[in-house]
């Protein structure tokens, strides 16, 4: 007897390609159980945070806690994702060496067939460079209008001198 396995075989090709796209993303993505404990993460987990994939299965992502948010920050998080919501917005969190990164997160519940709650996905990208960046190009334009306004007041300083100078 024979069984047509095509069916089979292209959910796993397809299993296989989702499966290499998340390992090979530049994004960090976490899932979670429904009470929080990760229960995978890509590699760009590991190099984002500098922890091992092995020392945080089974942790809470509160380990990467910065202490940069109010309580209320992580109450109103976890309130929208339970309610089958899902959370965006940015975090500062912290890396194993103890540093602060900021990253911009999306947070998703996976729900079963019945709607419960089965899992929570999290996409986060490292934005701290960006924001770096962005802090000096605007600390640049500060000095560009300062320069500006002393060249300016300087020029009116002349006028005055000259002024001055042509009368005595």
């Amino acid at each position: 007897e024979f069984r047509d396995i095509t069916e089979q075989k292209n959910a796993e090709a397809e299993l296989r390609r989702l499966s290499t796209a998340i390992e090979q993303s530049p994004e960090t993505i976490v899932i979670t159980d429904p009470e929080g404990n990760i229960q995978y993460a890509n590699p760009a987990f590991a190099n984002v945070t500098g922890y091992s994939l092995e020392e945080v299965m089974g942790q809470n992502p509160r380990i990467l806690k910065s202490e940069e948010h109010p309580s209320s920050f992580y109450y109103k998080m976890w309130k929208t994702i339970s309610n089958g919501d899902i959370w965006e917005g940015r975090i500062v969190n912290k890396r194993k060496d103890g540093s602060l990164y900021t990253e911009e997160a999306s947070i998703s519940p996976v729900k079963d067939t019945n709607g419960r709650i089965v899992n929570y996905v999290a996409v986060k990208r490292d934005i701290t460079g960006e924001l770096v960046k962005e802090e000096e190009l605007r600390q640049a334009h500060k000095m560009e209008a300062i320069g500006q306004l002393s060249g300016g007041i300087a020029h009116d300083f002349n006028n005055i001198l000259q002024g001055i100078l042509g009368f005595s």
